[in-house]
């Protein structure tokens, strides 16, 4: 631990000197407009026909100005501050626009008039106003039209067909109606799915499986944790407290941190093969058992998504008002609503991660890089069935997906680490090209599903095996997570040299090795927990709790993108952001998000999935009567 903090301290004092940043004292930032402002959202509306405006607009000037070349100065390092020469106002324009004798035709027009006025006067510059404007009125209202209804319609049936099937399940019990399709909605039936531990099996690999559930439920938390800064670091009094915090070396890991994504990547291919080698492996597979394979993988992911994206693209917008819910949820959803609406097909087909420019459910990125992966992974052990030659083909993919990134890396000129900064958290990340480019195409992230494949292939072959001589790696065991610390405090290297010469070849091999590098040593860390060669880590992530948590981690991550832009969007006024008002945001968001996620799951995903487990059941049936006949 003592070698550790000098290492951050090491780092902390060369992004302080050795990258010759530009630091503004207290007076010197004062003397910059504010980067987000927002007038009295509840005032405008007392007069008759008010109209409240999200703007983005930029500082100009027709004359050489000393403040105006320290504020793209400043800002040119985009890394650790706010493009402050871009800013996001809320304005109410009809208490700016004084002259009442003239129609307000032009809203920009208007605007743009306003603020020449104003930043001229206080600063001697002058602005250019972006399109589009966000404005809403009082007498606004969102018209109810026909994807409404519907999905008014659909989300009517599932909750009746939740008060039916509980009802019948508490007082129907020798009804076979009550036995049927319509048990799937009891309430009471999955909550016991929902608490149920794991069935006891005689395959080790199977019972030693449950280390898995904490490592997924604990990357989730830092997932949504991460996303929960968007309401804290965007409509803020005081951005140059958040600015510091890139001073600060603790707060890399989390800036750092969304490699953690990749965890989600191995363990996908890990339980892939551990269950394709119990169902099939002993059997014939062909081409039809690949199309089923996916069939149902795909079934089993889009009830519940499907249901999501409908809600998004209706009733979400209808939910809220602020002086930002037309920035956060107008701007996001109203886009997102378009989107969906427009590219539903994208998303149930999943191939929606490489259209870039659309805002629908943007979180939804890596549940078409994980299905795409998921189509390869079932090809290559139904087509390939021999060890060597499966060797040979995850081996070509591996490199594959590494040369891949180095080659993104080398084109567009990317990071290796995708790097949260001030100015991709107003965002979240939508413009930002690193995510485009490295973070969220399925071939990208080829290299994780392959260390997956070959830890679950790893698993289920040595599960009868001897292990014991293994214990005495222990003790390597316990570092890993100061390795994978060590590896996402890497990138820091990258931010500080980021200018230098020499840094943009390294940067291209370290894309690749990087994930190689994290990737590997999480599938050592679940193999050693697997396996029980160390008894701290194994025993902290067989806590029940954590399989209880596990099962709602698929439904907190499609809902708190959603939850989160609505927290953000009901703000009134800026906020004052602290060390404290941060942490509780992402406390109360990943509480919310897996409470939420309980509900979603109890009367959304769980009875859709025991449809979709009678489906099978109904197929497997079918096919052993054929079988008999």
């Amino acid at each position: 631990m003592v070698y550790f903090r000098v290492l951050c301290f090491f780092l902390t004092i060369c992004v302080r000197f050795c990258a010759g940043k530009m630091d503004l004292d207290g007076p010197e930032y004062a003397k910059m407009p504010p980067v987000y402002h927002l007038d009295p959202y509840e005032e405008c509306f007392f007069d008759p026909g008010g109209v409240y405006c999200d703007i983005n607009f930029a500082l100009v000037s027709d004359e050489p100005s000393a403040l105006l070349n320290m504020i793209q100065q400043y800002s040119s390092e985009n890394v650790i501050h706010y493009n402050h020469s871009n800013l996001d106002y809320g304005i109410c324009i009809t208490k700016k626009y004084k002259n009442r004798t003239e129609p307000m035709i032009d809203r920009k027009m208007t605007l743009e008039r306003w603020l020449n006025h104003t930043f001229w006067k206080n600063y001697k510059l002058k602005t250019r106003v972006k399109d589009p404007l966000y404005c809403g009125a009082s007498a606004d209202e969102i018209p109810i039209d026909g994807p409404d209804i519907f999905v008014a319609v659909m989300s009517s049936i599932i909750i009746t067909l939740n008060l039916l099937g509980s009802l019948l399940d508490f007082f129907g019990a020798n009804c076979k109606f009550a036995k049927g399709l319509v048990s799937c909605f009891s309430l009471r039936q999955n909550w016991n799915r929902l608490v149920a531990t794991p069935d006891q099996t005689n395959l080790p690999t199977l019972k030693n499986l449950k280390p898995i559930n904490g490592i997924k439920v604990i990357c989730m938390v830092f997932v949504i944790s991460i996303h929960s800064f968007l309401p804290v670091t965007n409509y803020m009094s005081n951005t140059q407290y958040f600015e510091s915090f890139f001073n600060n070396y603790f707060y890399y890991i989390i800036f750092n941190g969304t490699i953690i994504m990749q965890t989600f990547f191995i363990i996908s291919g890990c339980l892939f093969v551990i269950k394709y080698c119990l169902d099939v492996e002993e059997k014939t597979a062909n081409i039809m058992t690949a199309l089923k394979f996916i069939f149902f993988r795909w079934l089993r992911l889009t009830l519940p998504y499907a249901f999501l994206l409908g809600f998004t693209s209706t009733w979400m917008r209808h939910l809220g008002s602020g002086p930002l819910w037309q920035f956060f949820v107008q701007r996001f959803i109203g886009n997102e609503v378009k989107d969906c609406r427009r590219n539903w097909w994208m998303h149930l087909l999943y191939v929606n991660n490489y259209f870039t420019g659309s805002e629908c459910m943007g979180q939804t990125w890596y549940l078409a890089a994980d299905m795409q992966l998921y189509c390869v992974s079932i090809c290559v052990f139904v087509f390939f069935k021999s060890v060597k030659s499966r060797k040979i083909i995850l081996t070509s993919l591996f490199l594959i997906g590494c040369l891949f990134r180095m080659w993104n890396t080398y084109y567009h000129n990317l990071d290796p680490i995708l790097t949260m900064t001030p100015e991709q958290s107003r965002y979240l990340f939508q413009r930002d090209k690193n995510f485009i480019h490295l973070y969220v195409p399925g071939h990208t992230n080829l290299p994780a599903c392959v260390i997956g494949l070959t830890l679950g292939y790893i698993a289920y072959t040595y599960q009868n095996h001897d292990i014991e001589k293994f214990k005495k790696y222990r003790q390597a065991l316990w570092l890993i997570p100061l390795v994978l610390v060590g590896i996402i405090y890497t990138g820091l290297i990258f931010i500080i040299f980021r200018d230098a010469v020499s840094m943009y070849y390294m940067k291209i091999f370290f894309s690749a090795a990087s994930v190689t590098l994290f990737d590997t040593f999480v599938a050592i860390l679940i193999l050693g927990c697997i396996f029980k060669i160390e008894d701290i880590y194994t025993s902290f992530l067989e806590w029940n709790g954590w399989t209880i948590s596990s099962k709602l981690t698929y439904s907190a991550y499609l809902v708190h993108i959603g939850l989160i832009r609505y927290v953000a969007g009901t703000k009134a006024a800026l906020i004052h952001t602290s060390f404290i008002v941060m942490l509780m945001y992402v406390l109360g968001t990943v509480t919310l998000s897996f409470a939420g996620a309980f509900v979603f799951w109890l009367v959304v995903e769980a009875p859709l999935n025991q449809i979709f487990k009678a489906l099978i059941h109904i197929n497997r049936k079918a096919r052993n009567k054929n079988e008999v006949v």
